[in-house]
């Protein structure tokens, strides 16, 4: 066969290292698949196209290797638009390919013909339409280059059905292109060093990027040169997050706070009293030429890749004396703690406590599990009281519903850990049939489902704002999601007593297949710790 569009944009993943795509076919990508046949990359299709983008996403933030998503177009590219945004808040580096109807018919009233470049420029680092089969490897390279550089995001490339049924000849042209930070320089380097070190208590923040993989150790090292505590901010609920335990009481006591590759955004809210200290100062590196904030506190903004900038700040802090033991093991001592009652939470007999169901999980956890955590009140349950060496969240997007799709992207990154997907109710309908799509691929993946019958975030939400007595719009019946698993193909676990929970985790763990456990929770509101105990953004 001559070669044409579609099979360069295989040969460019190819040769960058690519070997799957997550997909939900259409007529504008089906040359696409056909060019995969015989080639050595896989097509995991999906039930629904949001679904492909969380695996992608999942991919990209499990392995720093980017996602790719392939999708066909009009309301399939619309479909994926929630989950673009969420890899864009996670800042996760996700390729969205998505087909387009023929260039030569843009403008006639062609079939499901729109400006997708203008539907997800809003969402993505980066989208263009690549108009010419010339172009289209080049394209496809740089794309995958774009998502992985600086602050890493989502990238889109609309591919016109003609474009990739046509035939390609010598590449022409210039890619779309962004502007590289450049690294940290040696003078800034030695003003942040010295600023660091005149500060009593100082403090590191790093942004959904830098708290992942390599980005985090470099993070790590930085702290244990330096003995400034560090933390990771990925949460919408910012120093909400339940993860950070008393940490987040710390944070008044912080002088100076270096954010890495973190915005002063609403998940820190925005420096603000009685979070931070109005005579805090910040020093923010950011890979984005234009940093965002413009309170006067933010003493310092330097546009340099974060990552390469905290080896940079590590390597010389090796040279430097630090006196923060004390200080570190103070912040670290408080995101450990917790209240003294959570004890009697996780083993309390009746309805099962969210905490009841973390006791029951983590040791598997131990064992090396990934956990994955989805939800409102559920969800924030189970970071607060989990600990993995592997988690992913649902990210600073807030956004509920992803967590099946990525936990099988988890199951592809790491097929010799247990996975762990844990969700709300309300959240496990978003893409509850992706279940067919574990099945499908051989991929155990077990789904633990804390059942209130409730939206329970937004429920919470209406007490704390309106009043018990005016709750509406937040009910959902008690049912029996396993009975969907077991319909499918899969396994099944009813459990409504804490007991229980351990043997129905072994067994859908034996079983071998994707398992779900659907458990009878209490509908508890999600621990807060600081202590004037403010109110939650979402």
């Amino acid at each position: 066969m001559p070669e044409t569009g579609a099979h360069l944009v295989i040969d460019a993943l190819m040769a960058a290292g690519v070997r799957q795509l997550f997909s939900l076919s259409g007529n504008q990508v089906l040359a696409l698949y056909d060019a995969t046949i015989g080639r050595n990359i896989e097509i995991i299709h999906v039930r629904q196209e949001a679904a492909a983008v969380y695996m992608a996403d999942g991919w990209a933030r499990l392995t720093g290797q980017p996602g790719v998503a392939l999708l066909t177009a009009g309301p399939g590219h619309c479909n994926a638009q929630a989950a673009v945004y969420v890899a864009q808040m996670s800042e996760s580096p996700v390729v969205l390919l998505s087909g387009h109807c023929p260039a030569s018919q843009i403008g006639t009233g062609a079939f499901q013909e729109m400006d997708q470049v203008a539907v997800t420029t809003p969402v993505a680092k980066a989208a263009w339409l690549v108009d010419h089969p010339d172009r289209i490897a080049a394209d496809v390279g740089r794309a995958l280059e774009i998502a992985c550089e600086g602050r890493p995001g989502p990238v889109h490339l609309s591919l016109p059905a003609d474009v990739l049924e046509g035939g390609a000849v010598a590449q022409t042209g210039e890619s779309e292109s962004i502007k590289q930070a450049a690294p940290l320089s040696d003078d800034a380097v030695k003003s942040v060093l010295e600023r660091l070190g005149a500060a009593a208590h100082p403090l590191i923040l790093a942004g959904p990027s830098m708290g992942r993989s390599q980005r985090w150790e470099n993070v790590v090292r930085l702290s244990e040169v330096t003995g400034i505590p560090a933390l990771p901010m990925e949460s919408p609920r910012g120093l909400n997050d339940p993860w950070l335990h008393d940490a987040v009481n710390c944070l008044p006591e912080a002088d100076l706070v270096l954010l890495v590759g973190k915005k002063l955004d609403f998940t820190l809210k925005f420096g603000q009293e009685p979070f931070f200290r109005e005579t805090c100062r910040f020093i923010q590196i950011d890979a984005d030429e234009q940093v965002s904030g413009t309170d006067s506190r933010v003493e310092h903004r330097y546009c340099a890749d974060p990552s390469h900038a905290v080896k940079r700040l590590a390597d010389s802090a090796q040279a430097k004396a630090w006196v923060f033991s004390e200080w570190i093991e103070t912040v670290a001592t408080a995101r450990q703690r917790v209240p003294a009652g959570w004890n009697t939470l996780r083993r309390q007999g009746g309805r099962v406590h969210p905490l009841a169901v973390c006791a029951a999980l983590q040791p598997w956890l131990d064992e090396g599990g990934i956990l994955i955590s989805d939800g409102g009140e559920f969800g924030q349950w189970v970071q607060a009281g989990l600990e993995a060496d592997i988690r992913l969240i649902n990210g600073p997007s807030g956004a509920i519903g992803n967590a099946l799709p990525m936990g099988i992207a988890a199951k592809r990154a790491h097929p010799d850990r247990q996975v762990f997907v844990l969700t709300g109710d309300g959240a496990f309908g978003f893409h509850a049939l992706e279940l067919d799509t574990a099945l499908r691929y051989h991929l155990p993946v077990v789904v633990i489902i804390g059942n209130d019958a409730t939206w329970n975030a937004e429920h919470q939400l209406q007490i704390q704002q309106y009043g018990p007595d005016r709750t509406t719009g937040c009910d959902l019946l008690p049912t029996r999601y396993d009975t969907l698993a077991v319909a499918l193909g899969g396994h099944r676990e009813q459990v409504h007593h804490p007991d229980d929970l351990p043997a129905a985790i072994q067994r859908s763990i034996d079983s071998g297949l994707p398992a779900c456990i659907n458990v009878t929770i209490e509908g508890a509101a999600a621990p807060t710790f600081f202590k004037s105990r403010p109110m939650i953004i979402e």
